[in-house]
């Protein structure tokens, strides 16, 4: 482990669609961290101009915050790939959060910790963290949660869910999984400069192709066993959202999805447009398609799945 931990410092990225949310997020960021002068935060914000202003978060020494028009967004994962691309400098590590998250005290410290226990320089720590309700600030009680999958979409891909249990019951290291939660993403901040964020896919999909690229480049991922976040599940209908403003989200969806099916070998792409610059966004070549199919459980070809990845415990 080439860094301190007393020294080390966390890049934390954010893209936020016209959420009024995210000043409380960026306050809790900061106010919960133990150093805060060692966060550095990257927002890009997307706003109505003239109605939105208390989606724009109030500026910190350690923030860069773009602010756009909402008409120029072009979804989440664009967003998310800007800030990778156009934010993020040289830091210890990096941290992607949704704009709608709270965080619990010490969390840079706990995540810092966890990631040194792990001992593991390809470690990605990952996971959807409980929930909160912003109506009430109530903070669901924090569990110990792990990724799984029951069935296929019809889109073909895997519905990754989520189960928990109570967190005196989480293992004392923490286990590895086959999936990855874009709203709590934890790794190297060379992580997202080597395994690029793909801005092509709008997003369903976007989750288990970028769990595929960075397995098959060589990164393992990993469960905390000690959260260190909550995000906000329940209200997400009281803030607009990307594709009730935007007529062309079906259309994004629909490549997307064929760039999806074609990336993980489900099924060719029949329009060109979904394969644009996929050469830049693919599987790495430490580890293959194959082995993840094994090691997940999951059969992409076969539309199958295991005992293992149906209870989500045995990695």
């Amino acid at each position: 482990m080439n860094f301190r931990k007393e020294e080390a410092s966390i890049f934390v990225s954010i893209a936020s669609y016209r959420d009024p949310q995210l000043p409380l997020t960026v306050a809790s960021l900061l106010n919960q961290a133990d150093y805060p002068e060692r966060v550095f935060i990257g927002v890009l914000n997307q706003v109505h101009l003239d109605k939105d202003k208390d989606c724009i978060s109030i500026d910190y020494p350690q923030m860069q915050q773009h602010v756009m028009d909402y008409n120029d967004a072009k979804g989440v994962c664009w967003a998310r790939g800007y800030i990778w691309s156009e934010l993020l400098d040289q830091h210890d590590f990096a941290l992607q959060i949704d704009s709608h998250s709270r965080f619990a005290k010490g969390w840079d410290t706990t995540l810092l910790e966890m990631y040194i226990k792990i001992n593991d320089e390809k470690a990605i720590i990952t996971h959807y963290p409980m929930g909160f309700d912003t109506e009430t600030n109530q903070l669901n009680e924090q569990m110990y949660t792990y990724f799984n999958v029951q069935k296929f979409r019809d889109t073909q891909l895997p519905e990754v869910s989520s189960g928990a249990i109570a967190l005196d019951r989480a293992p004392k290291q923490c286990a590895k999984t086959a999936f990855i939660a874009a709203g709590c993403l934890f790794g190297r901040g060379n992580v997202f400069k080597e395994v690029a964020y793909d801005p092509y896919i709008y997003f369903h999909g976007e989750e288990i192709t970028y769990a595929v690229r960075l397995w098959t480049h060589g990164y393992n991922l990993y469960l905390p066993n000690m959260p260190f976040m909550w995000h906000d599940y329940q209200n997400i209908n009281q803030r607009p959202l990307h594709w009730q403003e935007h007529s062309m989200w079906q259309l994004k969806d629909k490549l997307a999805q064929q760039r999806c099916r074609h990336l993980l070998r489900i099924q060719k792409a029949d329009d060109l447009r979904a394969l644009h610059q996929l050469e830049q966004y693919g599987l790495g070549f430490i580890r293959s398609l194959d082995e993840y199919q094994i090691f997940s459980g999951l059969n992409f070809q076969k539309q199958t799945l295991s005992n293992k990845v149906k209870t989500g415990t045995e990695y």
